[in-house]
């Protein structure tokens, strides 16, 4: 599934890029889009530290309708049956708390292609694996938003297109 984003401020950022000289404008957006996406330290592709959230904390709660438990009001599930199945996964041994210590999908999906020379023509394209990282419980493990992170990361990358164009220029004054 690709999922197409409007940006805050790409208004501001697409003046910037017209005030360029056309030679320069591809290497500008090349450069806002490789520091948008980023790597293991910023950017799209970081991903956050591992931070336990307890179910308790989760704003969801259900009653549970039967069992040992029936009457019982529980946060953190969404039916009596996910809260069965997860304490039963949790004593068993089948399911642990936690996840790898391995970089995620969400980080992993991001990237970034340019169509052809034209400087309008580079897209920032990311598959968001929700079944796997539900969004509000990530938001309380520390997870923000791509807008937010985006938005976030604009200084750095208009810095980086401005030292991508420096270069560019000094290359071709020799």
């Amino acid at each position: 599934m690709n999922i197409r984003y409007n940006i805050v401020n790409a208004d501001k950022v697409a003046e910037y890029i017209k005030s360029l000289p056309r030679g320069i404008k591809a290497a500008a957006m090349r450069a806002i889009s490789e520091y948008i996406i980023g790597n293991g330290q910023h950017g799209l592709k970081h991903d956050v530290a591992y931070k336990y959230v307890p179910r308790n904390r989760i704003p969801v709660a259900t009653l549970i309708t039967y069992g040992p438990l029936k009457g019982k009001i529980v946060r953190g599930y969404f039916s009596s049956k996910q809260y069965y199945y997860v304490t039963w996964a949790l004593r068993t041994g089948r399911m642990k708390i936690g996840r790898k210590n391995d970089p995620t999908k969400y980080s992993q999906s991001w990237r970034w292609e340019q169509k052809d020379s034209k400087w309008d023509r580079t897209q920032v394209q990311g598959k968001l694996p929700f079944d796997r990282f539900p969004s509000r419980h990530n938001m309380l493990a520390g997870w923000r938003h791509y807008l937010e992170v985006v938005q976030s990361n604009m200084k750095g990358a208009m810095q980086e297109a401005q030292r991508k164009v420096d270069e560019f220029i000094k290359k071709g004054t020799k």
